[in-house]
């Protein structure tokens, strides 16, 4: 077990390399091997998940953030990792619900903090509040907005299209600007913070202008301040051998002249046509969205009230008020599913009243509100059925995503409720009488039902690999194998029944392994003594017969990646050229290299190399 958590901590060292280096893919490998050494490490899931974030495979990211927070409930930062992954999910409730987790265990985490803002912003639609742009996770969990493409090629592109940016290229100055941009772009979001992306376009209007058109979107040039950097442009092209009270006077000038374009654009500003009632009633909702922000539920829900009770015909008020509810407790699950239905219910008659009012789109909404009250109280067919409902008002991305998680969750669900330990032991004795019997198929059923009840069981998959074993159907044992393996590794009977399969299968070279690992573990079991005599006795014999190579055992043995590793040393190399011009040499080579040895004899037992 030492060595497995050794081996472990090695991999999380290359996986940490790997990701400051974003070399993702890479990281995700070596996490991963961490992972099979060590599968109860909540941190290499962490890491992995954070990997995952970066190459925006947020599903992945957040099954294995959601591991970590099952491995290491007190951990804060596995509820960033699963945050940050609903939040790209579009998963608003969940994402919410994870990041105030998290805070009560680091309530002064400000990651955890910026979490749930945005979570709670996306949430209520809040300008701004949801992704629009790709995401980057950092080492230490935290994320931002990386850059679009930007460099020589997109720029060169928009120069083609766009006379404009084919002039502002000729201005030295403005392209100094531009190559640092393309600069900030290529070194990506880890280390450059937006601030300085955006004091670039402070300094001069014109790099936003080139930067949009590079990403093929046009910018309206007339806006006064580009007309300002235009003219700040065409100066510096004169130079400045003007007197500086000539300078002064024109900064002067554009200075006034800017008040006044501000001026006029202030008073060509669109007039607010609502009415005093509408305005009141948006500013309920707003106040009522804060509030809820604060987890200030009841003044929340106060604010709501007021709002239908001016307009009680828009669908958008009592969803509102209903996510209060939810969060207040699941003593109000079923409240909030009777006002939702009676909503649906009422849909034709509200939208005639207040047209609008129960469009499709708020009409989703309710669906999905509906579809996540239900997926908290595990009714999950029926949460299903309402975000189907809600795709058929509003097709949209978050819809489908809750879909597939409901689903998933739904399947996880029932295979832990069909858990249930006595029963699968009920199921293991007769599959047991079944194998006594020479019944194996009857036993590999009986073993199939067991390890549904009660799939943690080391022993049970133990006893389906000799089923299978003696039904021939070797990989599925060697499969079955390894997780009892997985499970307990000090299992001895496991490594005895591995060598076995190898050993009908002819992979000498594994079998031999197996019964030695097994030897390690108890250097007294007679089986594994016996199975590894058996193999050598077996490897004697083929090594020493005038019989044709084995093409089969040959054949397994060249798809084995540890003998393809052997075969291509090339000390290996050069020592079985040796050992077929010099044998004397050569095995004085052999005993002088352990490591030599050991592939020569490997060779030997996967039947690649003969001695006689």
């Amino acid at each position: 077990m030492t060595d497995s958590r050794e081996q472990a901590a090695a991999a999380k060292v290359k996986g940490n390399a790997a990701f400051s280096a974003k070399r993702y893919e890479e990281a995700i490998g070596h996490f991963s091997e961490a992972i099979k050494h060590d599968p109860a490490g909540h941190v290499f899931f962490s890491n992995r998940s954070a990997c995952y974030a970066s190459l925006e495979k947020y599903d992945q990211a957040l099954e294995d953030g959601t591991e970590c927070v099952k491995l290491k409930p007190d951990w804060h930062k596995g509820y960033a990792r699963k945050g940050l992954a609903e939040f790209f999910l579009e998963k608003w409730d969940a994402s919410s619900e994870t990041y105030q987790a998290g805070l009560k265990l680091s309530p002064e985490d400000q990651g955890l903090k910026d979490g749930l803002k945005k979570a709670m912003d996306a949430k209520y639609d809040v300008p701004g509040g949801r992704p629009t742009k790709r995401r980057r996770v950092s080492s230490d969990g935290d994320s931002g907005m990386s850059m679009p493409v930007f460099n020589a090629s997109t720029l060169a592109r928009a120069a083609a299209s766009n006379p404009k940016v084919k002039e502002y290229m000729q201005d030295a100055d403005l392209m100094k600007k531009v190559n640092s941009l393309m600069g900030i772009c290529s070194m990506g979001l880890d280390s450059v913070p937006e601030a300085l992306f955006a004091s670039l376009v402070k300094s001069d209007p014109r790099i936003l202008e080139v930067f949009m058109a590079a990403q093929g979107i046009t910018v309206d040039s007339s806006h006064p301040e580009f007309r300002e950097a235009t003219a700040h442009a065409e100066e510096r092209k004169q130079g400045s051998s003007r007197p500086e009270s000539e300078r002064n006077s024109d900064t002067s000038a554009r200075s006034d002249n800017k008040a006044s374009q501000t001026k006029a654009a202030e008073e060509k500003a669109p007039e607010d046509t609502r009415a005093p009632e509408q305005k009141e009633i948006d500013e309920l909702k707003a106040q009522g969205n804060a509030f809820y922000k604060k987890r200030k539920f009841d003044e929340a829900i106060g604010c709501y009230d007021q709002a239908i009770e001016k307009q009680p015909n828009d669908l958008t008020f009592h969803n509102n008020k209903c996510a209060v509810m939810v969060e207040k407790g699941e003593e109000n699950y079923e409240k909030v599913l009777e006002v939702c239905r009676d909503l649906i219910t009422r849909r034709y008659e509200i939208n005639s009243a207040h047209p609008g009012g129960a469009s499709f789109e708020k009409v989703a909404k309710v669906y999905n509100r509906m579809g996540s009250v239900l997926e908290k109280q595990k009714k999950y067919k029926e949460a299903v059925e309402m975000y189907n409902k809600s795709l058929m008002e509003d097709n949209q991305r978050h819809t489908r995503n809750a879909i597939r998680e409901a689903e998933r969750t739904m399947e996880k669900y029932e295979k832990e409720q069909y858990l249930d330990a006595s029963k699968g032991d009920e199921h293991r004795e007769k599959g047991n009488e079944c194998f006594k019997a020479k019944d194996w198929a009857g036993a590999k059923k009986e073993y199939d039902e067991a390890l549904r009840r009660n799939p943690s069981d080391a022993k049970l998959y133990s006893n389906r690999a000799a089923a299978l074993t003696k039904l021939l159907a070797y990989p599925d044992a060697l499969r079955d194998l390894d997780e009892c393996l997985k499970l307990d590794p000090t299992f001895i009977k496991a490594y005895s029944r591995k060598g076995a399969a190898h050993f009908f299968m002819k992979e000498y070279h594994k079998a031999l392994e197996a019964y030695e690992k097994g030897l390690e573990k108890d250097p007294s079991n007679e089986e594994c003594k016996n199975g590894k005599e058996q193999v050598m006795h077996r490897i004697m014999e083929r090594n020493a017969s005038d019989d044709p190579v084995d093409e089969e055992q040959v054949r397994r043995a060249m798809a084995d990646p540890e003998i393809q590793a052997i075969l291509k040393d090339p000390n290996v190399s050069m020592l079985l050229k040796q050992m077929q011009e010099d044998p004397k040499e050569a095995n004085l080579a052999i005993r002088k290299d352990k490591k030599l040895a050991s592939a020569i004899s490997k060779l030997i037992a996967a039947g690649i190399v003969r001695t006689r």
